[in-house]
């Protein structure tokens, strides 16, 4: 695990520009502080830093040479397949310096890249960001895994339309020293940002730089790029089940177990955030199967009962007897919200980054790589709206308008109730039951939102809404159905690495932690899309289904039953509360300061009125309170920046 960052001149007379290439690595520390050093070859630079996991040795060092000299490599991540393509390149004449994962890129490509292209590197079993560049060729490759797990983002330098030069880095915050770069907000990135609370891929914050998107292999030769999309997750279907719901558990079960066995590659010490979940405590089960020696266990928890789940992850460290460490989270933790944004370089507003970060931190201070439950909720079906999918299902149809109706006249019942008096569970209901009646797709886009479209149009002024234009919509033609499995497809393509897996890799890099996801090892996540949907969320539609059902089936001989109920919080954070307590002057100093209202992009008027409203519990605007917060810290930031 580590931090990448290079420059290519496209004239490939022009020498490489190591030193701004070194001082965009040095941003990169963090990520990995062990050890550090930029190389270059004609026209590009390659900077890296290494976090040592694998080969703690010299031989380790990247950036990296192939033995003839020709290709230049730096890697971030891990190939936990490694050894068998160590052993097959070794059959086929190729050798190797050291024991480090990293190098089996080098010949992977020089043996199949000119007759298989980008799609030899399919053979990877991990998850990295790489680059090489190929000196005879004049050939560099950008690459990505399947996921998204690391990040990696990129962009022209040079006159718009016309570049002389490319730059990329592991993060956006690493491309500061490159004047080139045109980094003026991208306002239909921000105007995503506002509807998701992330900003989606390809886009960026800036508007001069681009995230290669997951299994995504970019190649750039003669100043122009191409990308190839290496993989896809195929979504299965209850017409194709051929095994029964017991085999398909036992399948699961023995690929989820050889999945944290391929994770526990390490020369370092291992751990597990655990949240109080089934998902992180089936991966301390597992650990202990497999017999990977004393476990090291690591939780937050809050102070508001009703989101502490430090008792539950207590309980399973007691259970398996593992080394445990706990830490609480206050409302002053909020105070590290600068610090998040300088590590994720533009607008983020997944609060459960706060506790990821200080979990991370916590875990940091006993081990160097920790596993996670991350990916579980997205193959099995974990999330309310899954349930709520499962119910407009059961609903389509001429047959099902009634319900519908009786459905969306009920979610218009509750929500004076949930003005009145922020409730969560009513709250999670009417939005919900809401947009029942819509389209299937449409309403999985409405499911998504991170701001509602009524909040969105009351905030904005009319110079805002000029800036920020229509949100993307979250998936494709709203006339279409949508089964569960393609709506479980649609997050791992846009969910996962969008918001998910950016929130835990930047939270735990930020400390020098590698944090590694079973959940998200190829074959289980290939064999798990394949089963039908009624596998992993089975029972009566009418009483939410039962969700995750065939992990839990799969676990039944790991862990407790006790340990598999519970209502699922993960590392949420009660920004309900805090924003009616602790963060209501701190917000109110922000959103109302006078540089946001120059900016002029939203009402000052209605928000503060969004603000004493939801202080007085009229409202629930947590989440788009916090969305506008780190949205307007962010612009705090560029304007310190230029």
């Amino acid at each position: 695990m580590c931090g990448i960052a290079g420059k290519l001149w496209l004239d490939s007379t022009r020498p490489a520009d190591a030193e701004t290439v070194s001082a965009m690595a040095e941003r990169l520390t963090h990520r990995g502080p062990d050890d550090g050093d930029v190389v270059s070859e004609g026209p590009v630079a390659f900077g890296h830093r290494r976090l040592s996991i694998v080969d703690l040795s010299k031989k380790g060092r990247q950036p990296m040479t192939s033995h003839d000299g020709t290709c230049l490599l730096v890697v971030n991540g891990e190939i936990y397949n490694h050894e068998d393509l160590r052993e097959e390149l070794t059959a086929r004449g190729h050798t190797f310096r050291s024991r480090c994962d990293s190098e089996v890129l080098l010949p992977l490509y020089q043996e199949y890249f000119s007759s298989e292209g980008p799609a030899c590197f399919d053979r990877i079993e991990g998850m990295y960001a790489f680059a090489l560049w190929d000196q005879a060729s004049r050939r560099l490759i950008l690459g990505r895994d399947r996921t998204g797990q690391k990040p990696l983002v990129w962009g022209w330098v040079g006159e718009e339309g016309n570049p002389d030069g490319l730059v990329f880095a592991s993060e956006l915050e690493a491309l500061l020293p490159e004047p080139g770069l045109d980094r003026r907000p991208d306002w239909d990135a921000l105007s995503d940002y506002l509807a998701f609370r992330v900003v989606p891929h390809p886009r960026s914050a800036w508007r001069g730089v681009s995230k290669l998107p997951p299994a995504t292999i970019m190649v750039v030769e003669e100043g122009k790029a191409r990308t190839e999309r290496i993989w896809r997750l195929a979504p299965g279907s209850d017409e194709t089940a051929h095994l029964s719901f017991e085999e398909a558990a036992e399948g699961v079960r023995d690929r989820f177990e050889q999945a944290v066995r391929r994770r526990l590659m390490s020369d370092v010490p291992l751990g597990v955030l655990l949240s109080g979940g089934t998902d992180s405590a089936a991966i301390v089960a597992a650990m202990s199967r497999v017999g990977s020696g004393p476990i090291k266990t690591f939780t937050i928890g809050f102070e508001e009962a009703a989101w502490d789940e430090s008792a539950r992850a207590r309980a399973v460290a007691n259970h398996f007897e593992t080394e445990h460490h706990e830490e609480i989270l206050r409302p002053d933790a909020v105070g590290l919200l600068d610090d998040l944004l300088h590590h994720y370089g533009e607008p983020f507003a997944d609060s459960s980054a706060l506790p990821t970060f200080l979990v991370s931190r916590l875990a940091r201070e006993q081990v160097k790589v920790a596993l996670t439950g991350d990916g579980a909720d997205e193959s099995f079906a974990g999330y309310d709206r899954y349930r709520a999918l499962h119910i407009a299902e059961r609903l389509s149809g001429r047959a099902g308008m009634p319900v519908r109706l009786a459905l969306r006249c009920a979610a218009g019942l509750i929500s004076p109730f949930v003005e009145k008096g922020h409730r969560a569970p009513g709250t999670r209901l009417q939005r919900l039951l809401g947009p029942l009646g819509s389209p299937p797709r449409h309403r999985n886009h409405i499911w998504r939102l991170g701001m509602e479209e009524s909040f969105r149009e009351r905030l904005l002024t009319r110079e805002g809404k000029d800036r920020f234009g229509e949100p993307a919509h979250y998936g494709a033609n709203n006339d279409l159905p949508l089964r569960l499995n393609e709506a479980l497809v649609l997050d791992h393509e846009h969910y996962l690495p969008d918001d998910i897996l950016v929130k835990v890799d930047i939270a735990s890099m930020a400390h020098g932690l590698e944090t590694r996801s079973p959940f998200l090892d190829r074959d289980l996540m290939d064999y798990t899309a394949a089963l039908p949907g009624s596998y992993k969320l089975t029972g009566d539609a009418w009483k939410g289904g039962r969700s995750k059902a065939v992990l839990k089936e799969a676990l039944r001989p790991m862990l407790p039953k006790d340990m598999m109920s519970g209502p699922k919080r993960g590392f949420g954070v009660p920004l309900d509360a805090w924003f009616r307590g602790p963060l209501r002057d701190h917000a109110r100093e922000i959103l109302l300061s006078p540089e946001a209202c120059r900016r002029g992009l939203f009402s000052p008027d209605a928000v503060g009125v969004l603000l004493e409203g939801h202080a007085k519990g009229r409202v629930a605007a947590h989440e788009t309170l916090f969305t506008l917060l780190c949205l307007e810290r962010w612009f705090l930031r560029q304007d310190a920046l230029t």
